[in-house]
């Protein structure tokens, strides 16, 4: 049970629909919290093709918003990097920054 007084880390992984099979997959089966809100039909552009769903870039990505503690980063980092070497052509970010229970 997570406390009011407990720190945690949040993370922003935004990655392309094609690959969030895996992502998931891996992400479910390791010690990740577990905690996370998924968005999907995100659009936008980072360092890969642009993904914005029309019929000029049709592809769109999914975003997932996880919550965890210091000890669980590892796994998720491993994750990340791992879909990065497998597709390194569909685009994963991930952005950190601290985040408190209110």
């Amino acid at each position: 049970m997570i406390k009011e007084q407990d720190s945690l880390l949040r993370l922003e992984i935004i990655l392309s629909q094609s690959i969030e099979d895996d992502f998931i997959s891996a992400f479910l089966s390791c010690d990740t919290g577990h905690m996370f809100t998924k968005l999907d039909h995100v659009m936008g552009q980072g360092f890969s093709t642009p993904k914005m769903g029309d019929s000029i870039w049709p592809q769109l990505n999914s975003m997932y918003v996880v919550y965890c503690t210091q000890e669980q980063i590892g796994p998720i980092k491993e994750i990340i990097n791992s879909l990065r070497k497998e597709y390194p052509g569909e685009g994963v970010a991930c952005f950190l920054s601290e985040a408190k229970v209110l």
